[in-house]
């Protein structure tokens, strides 16, 4: 060991060198001043971490289900106004409802085509399944109970079905899948909203 001089300080401890760790510095490219910055993706949050769900539209006039509901509820206004029952014959004693829209019957459809429109606008797809629900079951009740009233008073070969008789029919039903429809993709939308979706950061 070397020797320690006469009235030299007195070594406190032998220096070891430490070993030197480097940590990867990434390589950034200088911006020029007042050039226009990268946006951020839409999908993700600043974190980075998960996608942030978008909230669908309330109204979507691109959607199948919106489509079919639309044409359906204006098919059946526009079988509000034709013809629904006739005579084959002149008949004085037999009166029949020419329209639905002339007697308390129809009433039920144009209520049902209101809310269900006012419901699909505001985007309450339960509410438009619940109105062609309702819907369909007058439409069943109102030709359940018309057409016993034929038969009990005999009466099938003097009445005559017209056309808003088949089109209300038709479009009840047509109005019926709509509704599914709606209610199927808004479970869609509201599992894929609150699902959890995880990325890896990059760096």
């Amino acid at each position: 060991p070397p020797q320690r001089l006469p009235g030299s300080p007195q070594p406190v401890g032998q220096y070891v060198p430490q070993p030197q760790y480097s940590q990867p510095v990434q390589n950034y490219q200088a911006q020029p001043y007042g050039a226009p910055v990268a946006p951020v993706p839409a999908q993700y949050n600043p974190a980075g971490f998960a996608p942030v769900g978008q909230k669908p539209k309330r109204f979507d006039i691109k959607k199948p289900d919106t489509i079919i509901i639309l044409a359906s509820c204006i098919l059946l206004l526009v079988s509000l106004f034709l013809k629904y029952y006739g005579l084959n014959k002149k008949r004085t004693t037999v009166s029949v409802a020419t329209s639905l829209i002339k007697v308390s019957t129809g009433w039920p459809y144009l209520i049902n085509i209101v809310l269900c429109l006012l419901f699909l606008f505001l985007g309450l797809k339960v509410g438009v399944f619940v109105m062609s629900i309702l819907n369909t079951v007058w439409m069943i009740l109102v030709v359940v109970i018309n057409e016993n009233v034929i038969k009990e008073n005999d009466m099938t070969k003097v009445i005559t079905r017209g056309p808003g008789f088949y089109i209300s029919i038709i479009s009840s039903v047509v109005l019926l899948i709509g509704g599914i429809m709606i209610l199927v993709r808004r479970n869609k939308e509201k599992s894929a909203i609150s699902a959890p979706h995880y990325a890896i950061p990059t760096m």
